[in-house]
């Protein structure tokens, strides 16, 4: 995964963001990054760019300097909007906080939480993988570019990890509860009826059981 090669690709937003900076301070304020988001990127809803927003100014500074701007640029160019959408509500399991980053331990506790044995350097790596400012957290944006530039087999390979995770019984196939229980672990806990409906969309063969090339169309 070359998620920081791709946001050195991206030379001209630099040059945008020299044009909407109209007071050549070197930052672009909250107000500023609003309406230059608005402008580019008309299909988010206020409360999209609300989140946005907040995830820029990781610092909390109220301005945006050259290579937050880059690297918001980056991952909103990489990923389309629906997309965008989805990495948001993962990204939201671990965020607890809604502080529009994570760090180490708050990736060890989900990934303990969604039963997935990992070790804190393993999610040091994968926070160092992400963290492209070096500054030991991993805001949505990164979040967003390495999700983006896993390769096919990384993702399948990760999403096999998360089946086999949540396939209790090990039979291969994962029933209504198991399905229940994904959910839960990420902080939704569903209805019986909106349960029912989830299944019934996703076990497309009908046989009361979620294969894991089902269980792929869930996730994607």
């Amino acid at each position: 995964m070359k998620v920081k090669g791709y946001v050195s690709k991206h030379k001209h937003f630099r040059t945008m963001f020299d044009i909407f900076d109209t007071d050549k301070n070197g930052y672009l304020s909250v107000k500023e990054l609003g309406r230059f988001l608005n402008v580019v990127r008309d299909d988010f809803t206020k409360a999209e760019l609300k989140f946005l927003i907040k995830c820029a100014d990781k610092d909390e500074n109220g301005k945006m300097d050259c290579s937050e701007f880059v690297l918001m640029m980056s991952a909103l160019h990489v990923a389309k909007i629906e997309r965008i959408r989805e990495l948001r509500d993962m990204f939201k399991c671990f965020d607890k906080k809604g502080r529009g980053y994570v760090d180490v331990k708050e990736l060890g506790r989900l990934m303990s939480k969604s039963g997935i044995k990992t070790s804190k350097e393993d999610c040091q790596h994968i926070l160092d993988e992400a963290d492209i400012d070096r500054d030991g957290k991993m805001s949505f944006f990164e979040f967003v570019l390495l999700m983006e530039n896993m390769t096919e087999d990384e993702e399948e390979k990760a999403l096999y990890e998360a089946f086999q995770t949540f396939d209790l019984n090990g039979d291969g196939t994962i029933d209504r509860s198991e399905l229940g229980n994904v959910f839960k672990r990420f902080g939704q806990d569903l209805t019986p009826d909106e349960l029912d409906n989830m299944f019934k969309q996703t076990d497309a063969d009908k046989n009361g059981r979620i294969s894991f090339d089902e269980f792929k169309s869930l996730a994607s």
